[in-house]
């Protein structure tokens, strides 16, 4: 059986090769590659190296060499097809069958690569002729020497829009051919052909192994668009590759971090400047698929050194357009977020990109910046923060409530907690609330001094129809039952109700439980609720609305609330309630969220949307198991 090489190829890209040997065999860096001890013969000595690059492995004990499909037919036993389906699953690709379409395919894509690599060619060579004059004074006066020039094969485009056509076509090249990758265009006036590129200082778009893909262009003097780039054609989407990319990962193997920045500029001072993992995304915002891409460079998690944080930093400028591409790449990371897979955020300032801070201020002052790069729970925390007093209740109430959105956009659950019980931890710090958590420990004692911290999704106020019933009905049970308070203090914490009363009543309530210094009794809490410092005699107003509340009326309705109820039919009462109330909060979030995202379909709503759409679905579910529990 055999195989498109176009298939084969996307295979071998798409596979990291240190990635999928490093599942199997323990590989450490060695400068540019990755060595270990060889898998195919007994050795204590690493003879077996991995070069992601070149795409192979060679063990000079053996002699063992091959690529991926090679690794994975000697490793795992497999014939040829076998191992190729084995790795298709992997990358997530379908199987195809070798046609002579299919190989037509491939013998078009090679000759479209050859041409591409020819336009490199030649876009060079004008740079230094006198009409290029002008571009290679921008470059030079940018701080380019010849040798970093010809590194990354900067060009010029001349101003007319005939000579790279007629240089091209001249060795044998179609206008049909140029104009499949972008570098020619029709006329709509006249019947024939113009470079789509003039007058413009070129930079070579390199795919994952370097090869000339597509141009991006600056324009010298004035006019729009300022930078254009190749359109997206068979070779080239522009959401899902980035400049610079077959450099990142050799980076990586050096010890050095991958950094996103902005534009091509930025890339290549970077590079010069020694950070040969800079990249940036092609005349776009960061989309999912170029984080994606970022992430897969990255070694397997098990061989990772565990005192190194691989997390890729993201640079942007230090204007509001910067700004904005920050909070846009943290957004589309949101949901996409696992423990092995996050970003971190280097804030520029003072300067207006990193081009220039390096060109001023030199490379310690960009390692500085790099050193303070914060990570996403940092991020997301200052962006909720950002322009807030938080001198009232109401903005802290918003506050914690962006902070929920953010946290219910991450889709991977136990990180998801985690970032919840964070963010819950730092409220508590900076609102001065110290939620008393009992413990369990051994011998049925208390740890009062431990709270176990718990999920955090923001205040929740109870639907209007039901801040009565519901409302006296929570409030008698803690009140009734304070050993509840154990268990569920933080869903107490997060309630808020708009009846002024029992909202004064509850914040009480809360107070007194958080800060007593042992568990309080019914008897005792009912007193400290109606004896204060102002009033130490008794208090009235309190009186009337603990008879309202501990009433027969309440007790109708929930008689788990009674005080001579069992503690574990109250914990059972309460349980019920509140997943009630999440169903019903669920759908009132995704709810709201649909409708912002029919007003505004931008990529923040319709992440929220999803997000939302995922946790009411979580809660629903959540009850139905609760509900075949039930019966069972």
């Amino acid at each position: 059986m055999s195989f498109p090489p176009s298939f084969l190829e996307e295979i071998r890209n798409r596979l990291p090769l240190s990635g999928l040997i490093g599942s199997r065999v323990r590989l450490v860096r060695a400068g540019r590659e990755m060595k270990g001890c060889c898998p195919f013969h007994n050795e204590k000595s690493p003879s077996f190296y991995v070069n992601d690059d070149k795409q192979f492995f060679h063990c000079f004990g053996c002699g063992a060499h091959g690529d991926a499909i090679g690794f994975t037919m000697r490793h795992d036993r497999l014939s040829f097809p076998e191992a190729v389906e084995a790795l298709a699953g992997q990358a997530g690709l379908q199987v195809p069958r070798d046609t002579p379409i299919e190989r037509e395919k491939f013998d078009a894509e090679k000759r479209l690569l050859q041409l591409l690599d020819r336009t490199t060619a030649w876009f060079e060579e004008q740079l230094f002729t006198p009409a290029g004059r002008e571009a290679l004074a921008y470059l030079r006066k940018r701080g380019l020497s010849d040798e970093a020039i010809g590194r990354f094969r900067l060009g010029y485009a001349p101003n007319d829009g005939q000579s790279l056509l007629k240089k091209m076509t001249s060795e044998g090249y179609t206008l049909d051919e140029l104009a499949a990758v972008g570098l020619a265009k029709k006329s709509e006036e006249r019947n024939d052909h113009y470079s789509f590129f003039r007058n413009r200082v070129i930079f070579p778009v390199g795919d994952r192994r370097g090869r000339t893909v597509a141009f991006g262009a600056r324009i010298l003097g004035d006019g729009e668009p300022k930078y254009l780039n190749s359109p997206d054609h068979a070779l080239f989407h522009k959401g899902k590759l980035l400049y610079g990319l077959s450099r990142a990962r050799t980076a990586l193997a050096q010890g050095q971090s991958i950094i996103v920045v902005e534009g091509y500029m930025d890339v290549i001072a970077l590079v010069e400047a020694g950070y040969s993992g800079a990249v940036a995304p092609l005349g776009t915002a960061l989309t999912d698929e170029q984080i994606q891409i970022l992430w897969k460079l990255l070694p397997p998690s098990e061989n990772r050194e565990a005192s190194r944080d691989y997390s890729p930093i993201l640079c942007f400028d230090g204007d509001n357009a910067g700004i904005r591409a920050a909070a846009r790449a943290v957004e589309r990371a949101l949901p996409l977020l696992t423990s092995a897979q996050t970003l971190r955020i280097a804030t520029m300032s003072g300067a207006k990109d990193p081009d220039e801070l390096i060109r001023q201020s030199g490379k310690g002052a960009f390692d500085a910046l790099l050193k303070q790069a914060q990570p996403m729970i940092d991020v997301l925390w200052n962006m909720a923060l950002a322009g807030r007093q938080m001198r009232t209740p109401e903005e802290r109430g918003a506050f914690k409530d962006v902070l929920r959105q953010k946290v219910t956009q991450i889709k991977d659950e136990p990180l998801r907690r985690l970032y919840g019980e964070e963010f819950k931890k730092r409220i508590d710090d900076a609102f001065g609330w110290k939620p008393q958590n009992f413990t369990a420990q051994k011998g049925g004692k208390r740890d009062w001094k431990n709270p176990q911290a718990q999920p955090f999704f923001g205040t929740r106020r109870l639907p209007q129809n039901k801040q009565k019933l519901i409302g006296r009905i929570l409030l008698a049970l803690i009140i009734n039952h304070p050993g509840l308070f154990d268990a569920f203090g933080e869903n107490f914490a997060q309630l808020e109700f708009q009846t002024p009363d029992y909202e004064n009543l509850r914040q009480r309530v809360l107070d007194i439980l958080s800060q007593a210094e042992t568990p309080l009794t019914a008897d005792e809490l009912r007193r400290a609720l109606l004896h204060n410092d102002e009033n130490p005699f008794g208090d009235t107003r309190n009186t009337n609305l603990l008879d309202e509340i501990l009433s027969p009326d309440t007790y109708m309705h929930a008689k788990a609330a009674r005080p001579d109820a069992a503690l574990d039919d109250a914990r059972k009462t309460w349980a019920d309630i509140w997943k009630s109330l999440e169903q019903e909060w669920a759908m009132g979030d995704y709810n709201a969220a649909a409708a912002a995202y029919r007003e505004n379909q931008n990529d923040e709503n319709k992440a929220r949307l999803d997000a939302l759409k995922t946790r009411m679905l979580e809660v629903s579910q959540a009850m139905t198991d609760e509900l075949v529990r039930a019966v069972d």
